[in-house]
């Protein structure tokens, strides 16, 4: 995987304890994650067809309650 990750400001509550991914394998697209107020944006697509997989923006994404161990894997 192919991938690139930043530290970022968030556009919600202006925090710069946010991060943004961007990645390409066999999907393609970016996570932004502000670590303050939990806000959160997952754009995924598949390369191969172009279908979006995912493009989620909010807070109760289940990225965020794997962190606070809501979801057990």
């Amino acid at each position: 995987m192919s991938s690139f990750v930043q530290d970022w400001n968030c556009n919600k509550c202006k925090s710069n304890n946010a991060s943004y991914e961007d990645f390409q394998d066999s999907e393609e697209g970016y996570i932004f994650e502000c670590f303050d107020c939990k806000y959160m944006e997952v754009y995924r697509e598949d390369v191969d067809t172009g279908k979006i997989i995912e493009d989620y923006h909010g807070y109760e994404h289940d990225y965020n309650k794997k962190q606070k161990g809501e979801i057990n894997e």
